[in-house]
């Protein structure tokens, strides 16, 4: 219970500060999203900024050149000079003479008006009646100077002015006027020029579909990917826009900037759509998941090290144990020994009883030698340190050798031992000693846990290139929870130092990794009909290298 309450103890102080620097990761990660956005839409703002003053740049020289054309025109003929102006220059709708006293010049009341010259008269009837100031509150602002050349703003500038055949200086202050007009929710310009005298008014009104489509070369070519551009009207009407997304009537712009008193209550806007806000989540999802990357791998590292840890504890407790029973196993052969010599020394024993205690300590010598021979193999197999002597041999005589000098022991502990080996030599090329120690303890370890089976059977076959060498017993078999770590190190079914059978839990594992050295395995499993069965494996020539 103690030692799990520290581990459990060690996986939350693990926990604990990895989740923290986790969340505060997290958090730092959206605040640089934040950043960023904000970063984002200060330069989109930026942008439409940029665009706005450049349209409101644009407007300022067509009115300044719209203005000073009307001032330059000479007064001789000047209806006709504004027709011929009108119908030579495509940003020109409709012009106009007005004189007091006289009313409309141009167009001539005297004729059938077209139906574009009606509707232009009848927009402006109440400018024209005087019900209307002429001059527009802040229209008449000086002009922004000229900022960097744009070719849509050079046409403009261009088709501004008048050409050289219908200009004329002329000297003298004039009161002009640039004047917006709504009428019907529309947006229209009109540029007016007054004559020396006072009593003439004159002027154009733009065509607007044609000034809107010069001026939108102006918005910026490429908007940011995901993002749209768009020139709104005063009543929120696209006019025209740049970029990919689909705008409604409900679809609201990110930003929107007004475009200046040149066009009131127009705006260039900035649409960023789904596509747009799914950049700003691709930074979250990066972020996020570096952040799960992170404390993933603190949290498998830490498992892995608190794992490492416990295993080496159990490594160190299977080592204790196993320097307990190894301590115990050489006392008492150790003991049983002593006492068999000094019973020897008596000059009154018998010769028979002489000769059963020599008999006594050659077997708890042996006993001796197999553990001592254990111990030192696990010594040089953990170091690498073990030699092979590969020569070819046979193994069916091996088989047979090591049996026979271990049958004494076989038959006292009442082992009766069938062979059935097939008649041609078991012929491969291997290390002798190697496959003699791994038939001793596969030997030794029926003895200790199947002599009561009665019946041990050693068994031979080739299959595959493969030699395999089967060892059955009628013993009580291992217990399932113990079937997958026989053959870990210092593993025992029953380790206490009270434990019926003596034992180190070296041999299988020691015979295992032996016969893995010579390109071969041992595996177990369970007989049919009770008891266990160790197959060696081994190959019937040399591994390549």
């Amino acid at each position: 219970m103690t030692r799990s309450r520290i581990a459990l103890l060690a996986g939350l102080l693990l926990l604990v500060p990895t989740l923290v620097v986790g969340a505060l990761a997290l958090r730092a990660v959206r605040l640089e999203e934040s950043r960023l956005a904000a970063q984002a839409v200060e330069a989109s703002r930026l942008q439409l900024l940029a665009g706005s003053e450049s349209i409101n740049l644009a407007l300022a020289e067509v009115r300044e050149g719209m203005l000073t054309t009307l001032r330059e025109l000479s007064e001789d003929n000047l209806a006709e000079r504004l027709e011929s102006w009108r119908r030579g220059n495509p940003l020109l709708r409709n012009a106009f003479v007005w004189e007091a006293g006289r009313g409309l010049l141009l167009p001539a009341p005297g004729r059938q008006l077209t139906e574009e010259e009606a509707a232009f008269v009848a927009r402006y009837q109440g400018l024209f009646a005087g019900r209307i100031p002429w001059e527009f509150p802040g229209a008449d602002q000086p002009p922004p100077p000229a900022a960097a050349a744009y070719s849509s703003r050079s046409e403009l500038r261009q088709l501004s002015q008048a050409s050289p055949a219908t200009a004329a200086a002329v000297g003298g202050g004039r009161a002009q006027g640039w004047r917006p007009w709504f009428w019907e929710n529309r947006l229209y310009l009109l540029a007016w020029s007054e004559s020396p005298d006072g009593r003439r008014r004159y002027g154009v009104e733009l065509e607007m579909m044609a000034l809107l489509s010069r001026l939108v070369d102006i918005l910026p070519a490429a908007p940011p990917p995901g993002e749209t551009y768009a020139l709104l009207d005063d009543a929120g009407a696209v006019c025209f826009q740049r970029g990919p997304a689909v705008i409604t009537a409900t679809t609201r712009p990110l930003l929107a900037l007004p475009v200046g008193p040149a066009l009131p209550h127009w705006q260039v806007a900035l649409y960023a759509p789904a596509a747009g806000a799914a950049g700003g989540g691709g930074v979250r999802l990066f972020g996020t998941l570096l952040v799960a990357i992170f404390v993933v791998a603190i949290l498998a590292g830490g498992g892995l090290l608190l794992w490492e840890g416990q295993r080496h504890q159990r490594d160190a407790r299977r080592k204790t144990s196993f320097v307990a029973n190894v301590s115990h196993e050489l006392k008492t052969p150790l003991t049983t020994i002593r006492m068999y010599a000094e019973l020897l020394g008596e000059a009154d024993e018998a010769p028979e009883k002489r000769h059963r205690y020599l008999a006594v300590i050659q077997g708890e010598c042996q006993r001796l030698t197999r553990l001592v021979n254990n111990v030192l193999d696990f010594s040089r197999l953990e170091q690498g340190r073990r030699d092979y002597q590969r020569r070819p041999c046979d193994l069916a005589e091996v088989v047979k050798s090591t049996l026979a000098a271990q049958g004494g022991r076989l038959a006292a502990a009442g082992l009766h031992c069938q062979l059935n080996l097939p008649a041609p030599p078991l012929t491969l090329v291997s290390d002798r000693d190697a496959l003699e120690q791994v038939l001793l303890n596969l030997l030794d370890n029926a003895l200790k846990y199947a002599a009561t089976g009665g019946e041990l059977q050693i068994a031979a076959a080739v299959t595959d290139g493969a030699i395999k060498v089967g060892i059955l017993d009628r013993g009580p078999g291992i217990p399932e929870a113990h079937r997958q770590k026989i053959f870990d190190k210092f593993h025992r079914v029953d380790d206490t130092l009270t434990a019926r059978q003596p034992g180190s839990g070296l041999g299988l594992a020691i015979s295992r990794q032996l016969l893995r050295d010579l390109g071969g395995d041992l595996l177990w499993r369970l007989r049919p009909g009770g008891g266990s069965c160790f197959e060696m494996i081994l190959p019937r020539t040399e591994r390549s290298s």
